[in-house]
């Protein structure tokens, strides 16, 4: 058995160095600390994501892979943001779910496809734009759940939770041209 119970950062360091701490090594969009000669990365960073418009700290092995980076394009003079969203997948026995967004705040939870059956899309919304998306045992669709995050568009719940209507930007795009 795995019980997994999460992680707190260990913040010595970086508050005997003077840097703002809370939940991790507080940077901005370009993993620039409260002091801008040093940079963070990785799990101890709690990014001021660019379009997410909050504070996220993520436990995940990508964060370590593609935030340096942007950390080392800064330090050299760059003006770089890392923006990806953030991800995590898992499969277990015959069950896989793959999870890309951030859910504060949401208001609503709007399910497309068949639940009891574990085969389904679960979209995280605030005001009717999607923050997050699950798909569990559906797959290829992070992309154009990313994509409807990154769009920042309202969306009909209705029509999103309805599997006969298309809700993938790009499927939505070809079918409103093909009216033209």
């Amino acid at each position: 058995m795995l019980v997994g119970i999460g992680a707190t950062p260990n913040l010595e360091l970086a508050r005997n160095a003077g840097l703002d701490v809370e939940n991790g090594v507080l940077v901005d969009a370009g993993l620039r600390t409260s002091d801008p000669d040093i940079f963070a990365a990785g799990d101890i960073a709690a990014e001021l994501h660019p379009l997410l418009g909050n504070r996220i700290r993520v436990e995940h092995w990508a964060n370590a892979l593609n935030q340096p980076a942007v950390a080392a394009a800064n330090m050299l003079g760059g003006d770089a943001t890392y923006d990806e969203l953030p991800y995590f997948y898992t499969d277990q026995y015959d069950l896989g779910m793959e999870y890309v967004g951030d859910i504060s705040g949401y208001d609503r939870v709007v399910f497309r496809g068949d639940v009891p059956n574990r085969e389904f899309i679960a979209f995280w919304l605030k005001d009717n734009r999607v923050l997050a998306g699950m798909n569990v045992n559906i797959w290829d669709v992070t992309d154009p759940i990313k994509a409807l995050i990154r769009s920042g568009r309202a969306v009909d719940p209705d029509r999103l939770a309805d599997p006969g209507i298309p809700w993938r930007i790009t499927e939505v795009r070809k079918r409103v041209s093909c009216r033209r």
